[in-house]
């Protein structure tokens, strides 16, 4: 550079990477575009099998058996908030929260239908579920009235997506997104 010339500094220099880092980069995405590994036999049928299994547990109101369906640090969506973290502390509150609740009003239980099933399995080892739930809240005739006038609303029909990862051969629910179905 000449002696008492300016250059002008460039705000936002241009940043070089290494040819081997982009050549791993394409490597690793052309990896993902081609399968890491590939869907076998009975993974579409053992995914939805993991998902009757998640909700016969709702029904039967055992969160913790539920909770056993899930990895430990599964993150979940649902309308008014989202949990991510400890799912088995989780899980323990909702069970605490459900034996409350069977305790004040004995009986009540729900039960739910899974309507539009949809799922999709990538490279063997990861799995979208996603299914409108329909819940019917059974109140037995034995409540005293006074008992079903605290009942509050029931739960409403959500759509719910479900992200499953297999991990030692066994599919687990990494992540779950709770929607209302129907707009108010």
């Amino acid at each position: 550079m000449e002696r008492g010339r300016r250059v002008p500094i460039d705000a936002s220099p241009t940043i070089r990477r290494p040819q081997r880092s982009q050549g791993f980069a394409a490597l690793a995405a052309l990896s993902l575009l081609l399968g890491a590994g590939h869907v076998q036999a009975g993974d579409r049928e053992d995914v939805l099998a993991r998902i009757n299994e998640y909700m016969a547990h709702e029904q039967s109101g055992d969160l913790i058996a539920q909770g056993r369906l899930m990895l430990d640090e599964r993150s979940m969506v649902y309308p008014g908030g989202r949990m991510h973290g400890n799912n088995r502390e989780g899980m323990q509150r909702q069970q605490a929260d459900q034996d409350a609740f069977a305790a004040a009003f004995p009986g009540v239980r729900y039960e739910f239908e899974l309507r539009d099933i949809d799922t999709q399995v990538w490279n063997g080892d990861s799995a979208l579920v996603t299914f409108d739930s329909v819940p019917t809240r059974i109140v037995p005739a034995s409540l005293p009235p006074e008992a079903v006038a605290k009942l509050g609303p029931p739960k409403i029909p959500l759509i719910v997506a479900a992200m499953l990862v297999k991990q030692e051969g066994v599919w687990k629910i990494a992540h779950t997104t709770f929607v209302p179905r129907d707009k108010e």
